[in-house]
């Protein structure tokens, strides 16, 4: 091989490199995020229809106005806008005989523990924002029938979900 040649192959070979150079390139991206706390739901009563005595068709308790309602507090980022959805109906179980029993839910909330100013759910699920604590009230009541109830304790599970929008 000539020296010329041997030149030549060397400049190719160290150039090489240097040719796709010019057609790629990389850009930089900033990220940024808002990082906001869990929801947290804290159950400050537990539904309470008291002793039951089939006396009429309904047992009615209305989460707005009866002292029986179940009461959660739910926490989280202030004025944020949160989504809540229950089970409107769910089928209870007599732990002694099986015996099915149909309780229908309802749900009412409001910024402030103040139950007798809390709003009706009308829809399932529900929005709603967290006060600017970062706090809002759910009243839980319920309604099942009386008629042909069979004696005993009842098992089933409510479930209330809530998410940031």
């Amino acid at each position: 091989m000539t020296p010329m040649k041997k030149l030549m192959i060397i400049a190719v070979l160290y150039l090489a490199p240097l040719f796709g150079q010019g057609t790629s390139s990389s850009v930089s991206v900033k990220v940024t995020a808002n990082v906001v706390q869990f929801i947290e739901m804290i159950t400050l009563a537990d539904i309470d229809v008291g002793t039951v005595i089939p006396s009429e068709d309904m047992l009615r308790l209305d989460p707005r106005t009866d002292q029986g309602a179940g009461i959660i507090l739910v926490q989280g980022y202030a004025d944020a806008s949160i989504q809540i959805s229950y089970s409107a109906q769910v089928e209870m179980v007599n732990l002694s005989t099986q015996t099915p029993l149909t309780v229908n839910y309802s749900v009412s909330g409001n910024g402030e523990n103040l139950q007798s100013a809390s709003t009706l759910f009308t829809s399932n699920p529900e929005t709603v924002a967290l006060n600017d604590k970062g706090e809002y009230y759910l009243y839980i009541g319920c309604a099942f029938s009386l008629l042909d109830l069979v004696p005993g304790t009842y098992d089933g599970d409510f479930v209330i979900e809530v998410d940031y929008n």
